[in-house]
């Protein structure tokens, strides 16, 4: 699992809550690090990222479409504090959760994603 969250304290409440359940977790910054984080790892199977990150090029609603086009065997859940977009908007595969990010609503997300 990938978190990407520009925002440290939130990626580590992130990273704290889906360690407690078991997954294993690596963590980026931003999207460009993300991007290089899932050209190295293979096994990646889900992606939380933020909305806005304002370093790296491109946004998690980039990046989300980047890594469903490229991984469709990688879900993403996309998680920001504004207005939640339309499902049609949101690439097939992925899931958004507002924030601040409910522990409970984020695991359901992933283990749909998982199963």
């Amino acid at each position: 699992m990938l978190v990407v969250e520009d925002e440290a304290l939130v990626r580590m409440m992130l990273l704290s809550v889906l360690d407690d359940v078991g997954f294993k977790v690596m963590e980026a910054a931003h999207a460009d690090e993300a991007l290089h984080i899932l050209a190295a790892v293979p096994d990646v199977r889900v992606v939380v990222t933020d909305v806005e990150m304002p370093r790296g090029s491109i946004n998690g609603f980039e990046l989300a479409r980047r890594v469903r086009n490229d991984r469709q065997d990688i879900g993403v859940v996309i998680a920001s504090e504004h207005v939640a977009p339309a499902t049609s908007k949101l690439p097939e595969g992925a899931y958004f959760v507002e924030k601040p990010v409910r522990p409970e609503r984020l695991l359901e997300f992933i283990r749909a994603l998982l199963s």
